[in-house]
């Protein structure tokens, strides 16, 4: 007897089900992708590691709760450089919005940057509860 087909659908089940318990309120979206039409200069993406010292599974795109948090960012290195710059960095989120995060550098040539906002939307799937 094949216990295959009972297994397969009790998983198929509770992958479902997981689906359906996630909820997208209050939830905002820092994106780490610059938006080149909106790109300024010596603007660099991010990554976005880790938010309140849990690291995140998605770094371009996590999804975060309304409040204070400490976002750990990585920007690329600058040019005479080899290694990525890693910081942590205090950041105010607010319910249901996306925001497009970049690292600003005074100079193309220094490591050191900013966490700056590019700009934030509204997000339209999501509600505010």
């Amino acid at each position: 007897m094949s216990y295959a087909l009972p297994i397969s659908l009790s998983l198929a089940t509770l992958a479902l089900a997981g689906c359906a318990s996630f909820t997208d309120t209050n939830t905002s979206l820092l994106d780490g992708k610059r938006e080149f039409g909106r790109a300024e200069m010596h603007t660099y993406p991010v990554q976005v590691l880790a938010v309140d010292g849990e690291y995140v599974i998605d770094p371009w795109l996590p999804r975060v709760q309304p409040g204070q948090h400490t976002l750990r960012v990585s920007a690329p290195p600058a040019t005479p450089f080899t290694e990525s710059v890693v910081m942590d960095v205090p950041f105010t989120v607010e319910a249901c919005k996306r925001y497009y995060l970049v690292a600003k550098r005074d100079n193309p040539l220094r490591q050191a940057f900013e966490l700056v906002v590019q700009h934030s939307e509204a997000r339209p799937d999501c509600r505010v509860g």
